[in-house]
Parts: C-alpha cells; structure tokens; sequence
C-alpha cells in the first residue's frame, strides 16, 4: 500500500484530523460566556428585586409612621373617651419628661417629678384638672409641651419626651390598624410614639414656640413578627408639628375692613363691633343701638376712672346703676373714620367720644361706647394659607372650588375638592363642621371690588340664602370669596344651638357682678354684693354653666349656690336660640345686613358691610379670645399639622 498525500490538480488534500474538536471548544466558550451573562443579569435582577423590596419596605414603614403622626394629631382635636383610640393616663409615660422648668437658658435641664411644684410631670394631675393631649396649650409648666427628644440632653440620654406611648396601647394601636399588614408573615406596625415641645425660633428678639407640640413617631417592618425569628428589615420616623387653627384673633361679633352701612336695629352684642373706614349707624342710638359700660375718654380699651375716685367698681355700686338694667355689659363700636349719622348733639363732631360719660349716667340712655377716629385693626386671613389648610387632606376640612370650569360663567355653586357635583353653600355646609374654603372664580387670590365684573375681580357671585332655602346654618370657619353674602327674610334657617355670653366685666378696682337673663333679651341686671346663682346644664356637650357657686360639676349633677357672696364668672350663663353660625366666617367682599338671622361667633368682611335695611343680629363668642376655640362639642379639628419630617 501506498502511503501519502494525495494531489489533485496539484492540489495538496490534508485529512483534517489535527483540527478535530474546535467547534466543541468555541460551542463550550459560548455557552460558558453567556451562562455567566445570564447568572449576571439574574443576579442584578434579584439585587434590583432587593432594591425595589426595601424602597417598598421603607415606604410601608413611612406611612404607617406617618398613619401615626395624623393618629395622634386626632388625639388633640378629641382628647375626650369619644376620640379614637385615644389613650388614658395609664397608656402613657410621663416620667421621662426633661425640660427647662425655669426658663433660664442658662441653667440645666432637669427631669419632672409627679407632685413636684417647681418641676411637675406633664398634665401632673396635684397641678390641673386637665386630661393629656387637652387644652390650655400655652399655660404652665404642668400643661405645657416642653420636654425635648429622646436622648437631646446628654446628661438623660434615655429621657426626654413629655409623654411616651406604652408598648401595650400600641400593641392596641398595631392591631387595629395594620393587622397582618401587608401579610401575616411581613407586618408593619408602629414602636414608638412620643410627643414634646415644638422648635422654636428667634424672632424680633424673642425666642418664640413655632407650635403646640412636636410629635414623633417610629414604625418599622417586622419579617416573621410575633416568633423567635423575628426581624426588622425597615424602619422609617415621621415627625410633625401641630399648632392651633390659626384665626387671626376677631375682636368683635362683625368687623369691616372697610365702610360700615347699618342702619337697622344695630344688633352687634357681647363685644366689639367695628369698621376701618367710615361708618353709618343708626342715629336714634337710644332706642337702636345698646347701651354699655362707661369708658375713658377717647379709649375704648379702659374703663372709666377720675380723682374723686371714681371707677368701674364705685360704678356699679351707684343707686343709678345698682338693681338696674344694663342692656349690654360687653358692647364697644369703634370706627377707624367718622361717624357721619350721629344724633344731635352731639352732631357733627370730630370728637373720638362722641358721647363722654356723665359720671355715673345709667344703663339707658349711656353710649360713651361709642368712638370714632380712633385706631381699630381687622384681622388678615391669609388666601394661601387657608386654602392649602382646607386641601391638607384632614378630617373636617372642606376645600370647595368654583362650580363652573368657564370662570366668566355666573353660578352659586362649587364643587368638593374640584370633583364631583357641583353644589351651593347651604348644602355644603349644612349640617356639618369643620374648615371650609369656597375658591374664587379661578382658583387665584381675590382681586378687584365687589361691584366689579369678571375678570376685574375674580370673587364668585353674591350668596344669599332666603328663608325657605333647607340650610341648618353652619359650624367652625369659612373662608369665603363671593361679592356679597346675607340671609334674607326671618325663620326657617338656623338650628337650635347653645350660645354662651362673655364673663362678668373687670379691671384692677373689681368687677361687675351681673344677674345674666338666660335669652337674648338685653336685660342684664347689676347685682352689687348679691348673689345670684343661676345654672344651665348643656346635655350635648356635658358642660354645666353657673353664676356665682361654689360647685359647677360638668356632669348632671346639680350645682350649688355661692356661700360667700358674689363671685366673678368668667364665663356667662349658657342658653339655647337658634343661629345660622357657630364660628367665624371671613369674605373677600361685602356682608349685606339683610333679614333677621342669628350669628354667633364673628363676620368679618373685607370690602365692608353693606346697609340692606335688615336686622342681621351678632352675638361675639368670647372663647375666641380666651384661647378656648373652638370649643368642645363642636366636632371641629383644635390643631393643624402646620409642618412635616418624613422618610427620617
């Protein structure tokens, strides 16, 4: 045999045995190159899949913190039994509260003591009478939030907070809540909540409280919860400042910001009724507009005094005035301009008293609380402010914009949130209460005269509400931006609420003891050195009113009469009538004084109040200057979340 290469058309032709197996080779280096891309791309899908879990896991935890935050929030608005899931005293520690008891910067912190005067507990129950999470705010140091956060002050790294939730009320919280939430085998649940003073701030000089308190709240997700191999695998705190609904202070029943015209029955009581601009009332004040206490000359803020000495006490001890009738203790009229329809004499003056007192006068004829050209302020609510309050998204508050998407059309209504059926005011307040914002035409701060037209002013149009309209009036503050806004004709409107008068009169010489009517007729009688115990038990709210006694239970029980002659109420004898308002409302244009309903709070108009020969009546609620509003039963949020510290 012949061995060798074959040629073929001297062509050399090789076995190709040396080459054998390449192909595996390469098929092998392939497959190896993009298993490994695979395992690399399903290793960065399952560190993207850990990712995605954990930011998942981070944002449960944040808003089941968050969840807690509004919780508690609630618990200032209802500290009562009612509220929900509100905790007792027994439900909390009070013990860890650090705080600067002195109010010196300078000296050390120190930790409260339960029953200790100089250095009580918060709501230290030997100080107030007061629950937790309840008004006074900004009293003492037994009610005030002032303790700091867990571990601020080095010298108590495990105290601080002025109160901290125990872990059995949130086992209670966690359970009703978030129960197997997000599942049975991955829960989220909220560990810790405390509550201390709010940051502060230097301003103009004075370091000043930026809120009620500062609440902090810790949540976390728990893997295999409630077993031994259970872990957290996130944990989030939300912190969020509450402070009280910021009603910019109205002095009196109705205030303009501008002109007044009201030349009905001038139905102003328990306080100050006034106008920045010019006014024009009724010039038979006698029989028109209510007789009150006797002020200094040319000032509205001080009672009556002189060398003799004569002063509000000797005042009511006078035969004049003593056993006699005072148709309003509280009234004032201040007008920032003149007053152009005063009687004659003392017509025309320029006088800011136009009616000085004739020491010791009497209670029906006396209107030295009448000024002009004297110095008045109106409150200023802000657009922006109230209107992202009303959007905040918290239970009782109601934002409401223009009914019609097309601004240059006219309509009364508006629509909740901007969604839904568009409906009018008396429907979307009645009812109910709470923060109501009614948007201008655009959605943009009001702008131009109520006289004008679209698009020179933006305000909606003029509200009014007849008699025979189904509206139960309604309760809390409005915000409203329409042209105009009355109540026309007489009944039918309002429901039966309690109103409450001012506190008996005082300054440094004493007080008038007064014997209040219990209604509406202006018949307060002066009642020097007697007693004249009265009560009037609210059942709706639990609150029992009384002049002059010893004992005023806020239950059913009876109270009893002063033994000690009379005392100084600070708050009047309760009664019930019918109002279409219990609170405040503010418009961006005019108050027309048409028809003859009951308003109980304060009107405040912008552009002024508007003569319609009608007889509107206002009586002030004094809580708004005491610190008290809104007051309990009616069901209106106490505090505002006014600042948030999230993904903590």
């Amino acid at each position: 045999m012949i061995r060798g290469s074959a040629q073929m058309n001297g062509r050399e032709v090789h076995s190709g045995k040396g080459e054998q197996g390449s192909a595996l080779i390469i098929a092998t280096l392939v497959t190896v190159i993009l298993a490994l891309l695979g395992l690399s791309y399903l290793m960065m899908a399952q560190t993207e899949s850990t990712i995605a879990e954990n930011e998942r896991n981070a944002a449960t935890a944040m808003y089941v913190a968050e969840a807690g935050a509004r919780l508690v929030t609630g618990w200032f608005n209802d500290p009562t039994s009612t509220g929900y899931l509100v905790p007792t005293v027994g439900n909390v520690d009070r013990t860890l509260r650090v705080y600067d008891n002195d109010a010196n910067p300078g000296t050390a912190r120190v930790q409260g003591v339960s029953g200790d005067a100089t250095k009580p507990i918060y709501k230290d129950s030997t100080l107030t009478t007061s629950p937790i999470f309840d008004r006074p705010y900004r009293s003492d140091n037994a009610n005030t939030f002032l303790g700091v956060e867990t571990g601020a002050d080095a010298g108590f790294p495990t105290a601080g907070p002025d109160l901290v939730v125990s872990a059995a009320h949130l086992t209670t919280i966690n359970n009703t809540l978030f129960p197997n939430f997000p599942k049975p085998d991955l829960r989220a649940r909220i560990s810790r909540i405390e509550v201390y003073a709010p940051p502060s701030a230097n301003i103009g000089g004075t370091l000043t409280r930026l809120g009620v308190a500062t609440i902090r709240v810790t949540a976390g997700v728990f893997m295999y919860p409630g077993t031994v191999n259970e872990r957290q695998i996130a944990t989030r705190v939300v912190k969020a400042v509450v402070n009280e609904i910021p009603v910019p202070g109205p002095v009196g029943p109705l205030q303009s910001c501008s002109d007044m015209s009201y030349n009905g029955s001038f139905e102003i009581h328990w306080g100050t009724g006034s106008a920045l601009a010019s006014s024009d009332i009724p010039s038979n004040v006698n029989t028109k507009v209510a007789t009150g206490l006797p002020y200094a000359l040319n000032d509205p803020g001080t009672y009556y005094s002189d060398a003799t000495p004569h002063n509000l006490a000797t005042w009511a001890a006078e035969p004049a005035i003593n056993n006699n009738k005072i148709e309003d203790p509280w009234f004032k009229y201040v007008s920032g301009g003149s007053i152009t329809s005063l009687a004659s004499p003392p017509a025309p003056t320029t006088n800011p008293q136009p009616y000085p007192v004739t020491y010791p006068g009497d209670g029906q004829t006396s209107h030295s609380n009448i000024f002009q050209n004297t110095v008045i302020n109106c409150p200023a609510f802000d657009y922006n402010l109230w209107k992202s309050i009303a959007q905040g998204g918290n239970r009782g508050n109601y934002y409401y914009s223009y009914g019609d998407p097309n601004p240059a059309t006219n309509t009364n209504n508006f629509k909740l949130d901007g969604t839904g059926t568009a409906v009018n005011f008396a429907a979307a307040t009645s009812g109910k209460s709470g923060i109501f914002f009614f948007d201008t035409r655009d959605g943009q701060p009001p702008r131009g005269l109520y006289s004008d037209t679209y698009p020179t002013t933006n305000l909606a149009p003029a509200i009014s509400i007849a008699s025979s309209d189904p509206w139960d009036g309604m309760v809390g503050f409005a915000y409203l931006n329409v042209a105009t806004f009355q109540t026309t004709g007489s009944g039918g409107i309002g429901i039966l609420r309690t109103i409450i008068p001012p506190g008996e009169p005082f300054d440094g010489s004493g007080f008038v003891n007064l014997e209040y009517p219990g209604d509406l007729t202006d018949n307060y009688i002066v009642r020097n050195g007697a007693t004249t115990f009265r009560q009037f038990y609210d059942a709706a709210t639990g609150i029992r009113y009384c002049t002059d006694a010893d004992t005023c239970p806020q239950s059913a029980t009876l109270g009893t009469a002063s033994t000690t002659g009379p005392k100084r109420d600070d708050t009047g004898l309760g009664f019930q009538t019918t109002t279409v308002l219990d609170g405040v409302m503010y418009n961006s244009g005019t108050f027309t004084a048409t028809g003859n309903a009951l308003y109980f709070g304060s009107f405040v108009a912008q552009q002024g109040v508007l003569d319609g020969s009608g007889n509107p009546a206002f009586y002030f609620d004094e809580s708004l200057v005491k610190g008290n509003w809104p007051r309990k039963g009616m069901n209106m949020p106490r505090v505002i979340v006014s600042s948030w510290q999230t993904g903590l």
